[in-house]
């Protein structure tokens, strides 16, 4: 298996002058890497917009708003890879762990932040997929470019949801095959 780092090749410099013989400490690292795709620049940053959902439609524990789609678009796969595994992480919901929680909208002292809520991630067939996952599906992939198709959707928590901004933040992580 092969490992993918989101933020890709680093290359890092530190210089040290030496005053006495006018020498200069270079250092670069960097990782090569069998086999590797690119995540497109349109899925290294974005914002899934869930939608505007009244407290009603969440009228008991479990109870989940319509998906939206998130796509994570890998280009220029190549030749030997087969597939990949993806783990999402972010802060976890404290009433359902496998859910991702709301965190701080960040909009102002006036802004409020709903709670009884938490985002769900679902896979391309709608299983969902844990926040933190310490284990992963193979997702099959094939040389060139590949969408990897999950969905994240809002379920209440709590009996009781109340209204307010409902933001969440997470990362993913790629390991192929």
């Amino acid at each position: 298996m092969k490992s993918y780092v989101l933020s890709g090749l680093w290359l890092c410099g530190a210089f040290a002058a030496h005053a006495d013989d006018g020498s200069y400490n270079l250092k670069l690292t960097g990782t090569i890497v069998a086999e590797t795709c690119n995540v497109d620049a349109s899925s290294e940053t974005q914002t899934v917009r869930l939608g505007q959902f009244s407290t009603a439609d969440f009228p008991t524990v479990g109870s989940t708003s319509r998906s939206a789609p998130l796509p994570i678009t890998l280009t220029g796969c190549t030749q030997n890879i087969t597939g990949g595994q993806v783990w999402f992480t972010g802060t976890a919901d404290s009433d359902d762990p496998s859910l991702l929680a709301l965190s701080d909208t960040g909009m102002g002292a006036d802004a409020q932040m709903a709670t009884g809520v938490a985002v769900q991630i679902l896979d391309g067939s709608q299983s969902p997929v844990s926040i933190n996952n310490t284990h992963s599906a193979v997702y099959p992939l094939h040389a060139g470019d590949n969408v990897l198709t999950f969905n994240l959707r809002y379920m209440s928590t709590k009996s009781q949801v109340t209204a307010g901004n409902a933001t969440a933040v997470m990362y993913f992580d790629l390991q192929y095959q």
